[in-house]
């Protein structure tokens, strides 16, 4: 939780050092893409994670010229170096004026290249030219070989979607003595890539009612409003953002992008409140309450699943939110609460959050949910220049363990268990457990879609629900409304 204190702080500033003209050739190197790749040179380009994969799959081909991003970083480093050798800096409409160039040229390599990908068979999925430079395509792996020897093509990897992680940990990051000093983020803009936020929230800005959430969301995941703005977005507080995954993915349908990055998880909503909630009487106080939020959907509505190709979408428009291809609105912090354990730097999202970094945006990622084990940090936040957190234990974290007396084959004592804010229930609580199965009601997975059967009557008893296809929520408001004693 360190980097979100530093939210309250301020920015971040990097800085580098190298000859003038080490630096020209820096800013020269990524204009050009090279040629076919030699005999013996496409394995290289081939990540290793797909050789011997069959059948059709998603991967991300980028391209040999820098990203956006890193164009306009690599330039600015130039301009650097040149005016410590006494020679005139540029302007930063100068800048500005040299990344729009490239990104054209960008969009011209791309579309040469999403051209020679559709005649080796391939669908394209998505394309990201700011953050990074690639194409997203769905392919059957024998072409492989053959994209990694286009011309052009850096590497060829495997999507990779990615897992929400949580930690609560605001009161022991000494957030408070910060705002004593007159530090609460006001005047900065963060990008939560998360799944959504809810902007109805009291804590975000919102009236903090039901019916204003209903008017925001609708009723279910099937509901038309959670797809449009219903003149209730943006707010005062939650500035900007976009939907890149909808409500349907994973297991219901394709990424489907919509104006409405309202949360139905709640995974991005939590977040948000940590770094910068504030409720109106000014009791509850995130790290840095003065902050603005834009809101970047990239994670499922009803799993805990974030999307490998929303993610790079994601990280696009947080440095370009108003989409005109000048990253001077970039904003100040990306934060991603995700990860995916034994973070690779050969990793699409890594590469991109670098050259976020080299933009000037703080960069801040979750180190994981894998525990203590080596080498099991995550990505994208081991990329070189990206705050890796990791939680911690809180002083005032209260241990809840499951006992389970009978049957004796299974009786003993269970690790922790975690009650929700919303709906707690403390220690001390028994009784008999009543296996129900999944327990999601109806609509909850799709319109039309009937309610689990119970396989037993939760009545009076502890239900035990298994985990999937629905918000937790809903499972344990059906079970309560059924008479469960807890869940």
């Amino acid at each position: 939780m360190l980097p979100l204190l530093l939210v309250a702080c301020g920015g971040g500033d990097s800085s580098g050092a190298a000859s003038s003209g080490d630096a020209q050739a820096s800013a020269q190197r990524v204009v050009g893409t090279r040629s076919a790749a030699p005999e013996g040179a496409v394995a290289s380009r081939l990540d290793a994670r797909l050789r011997g994969v069959q059948g059709v799959v998603n991967v991300w081909v980028s391209l040999e010229q820098n990203s956006v991003a890193a164009q306009r970083a690599a330039l600015a480093e130039t301009d650097a170096t040149l005016s410590a050798d006494r020679v005139a800096i540029k302007s930063a409409a100068s800048l500005r004026a040299g990344a729009m160039e490239h990104r054209q040229r960008i969009r011209e390599s791309q579309g040469q290249l999403s051209a020679q990908l559709s005649a080796l068979g391939g669908k394209e999925l998505a394309r990201v030219q700011t953050a990074h430079n690639a194409i997203a395509v769905r392919i059957d792996a024998s072409q492989l070989t053959q994209v990694a020897a286009l011309a052009g093509v850096a590497k060829v990897r495997p999507v990779l979607n990615y897992q929400m992680d949580l930690s609560e940990t605001v009161p022991y990051v000494g957030a408070t003595a910060a705002q004593n000093l007159g530090f609460d983020g006001k005047g900065v803009r963060v990008a939560v890539l998360d799944s959504g936020i809810d902007y109805t929230h009291r804590n975000l800005g919102g009236a903090g009612t039901g019916t204003a959430y209903e008017q925001a969301y609708g009723t279910d995941p099937s509901d038309s409003r959670n797809k449009t703005l219903d003149g209730l977005f943006p707010t005062e507080k939650v500035i900007g953002g976009y939907d890149f995954v909808g409500e349907a993915w994973p297991t219901n349908g394709p990424e489907a992008g919509d104006p409405d990055p309202i949360d139905f998880e709640g995974h991005g909503t939590h977040v948000a409140d940590i770094i910068g909630g504030k409720s109106a009487d000014g009791l509850h106080k995130g790290v840095a309450p003065g902050v603005k939020f834009y809101a970047v959907k990239v994670c499922s509505a009803i799993a805990t699943s974030c999307s490998g190709i929303a993610l790079l979408q994601g990280m696009d428009f947080a440095l370009d939110p108003n989409g005109d291809g000048d990253t001077s609105d970039a904003v100040d912090v990306v934060n991603m609460s995700l990860g995916s354990d034994y973070g690779q730097i050969e990793d699409d999202l890594t590469q991109a959050s670098s050259n976020a970094v080299k933009l000037g945006v703080v960069v801040v990622a979750s180190a994981g949910n894998g525990a203590n084990r080596p080498y099991k940090v995550g990505s994208p936040s081991i990329a070189p220049g990206v705050i890796s957190v990791a939680q911690t234990e809180v002083p005032g974290a209260v241990a809840i363990p499951l006992v389970i007396n009978t049957p004796a084959a299974i009786a003993g004592t269970y690790g922790n268990t975690q009650t929700m804010d919303w709906a707690p229930i403390g220690a001390g609580v028994s009784g008999q457990v009543a296996a129900v199965g999944r327990g999601c009601p109806a609509d909850s997975v799709g319109a039309g879609v009937p309610e689990d059967a119970y396989t037993a009557s939760p009545a009076g008893k502890i239900a035990l629900i298994d985990r999937g296809a629905c918000s937790v929520s809903l499972k344990i408001d059906r079970a309560a409304k059924a008479g469960a004693t807890g869940v």
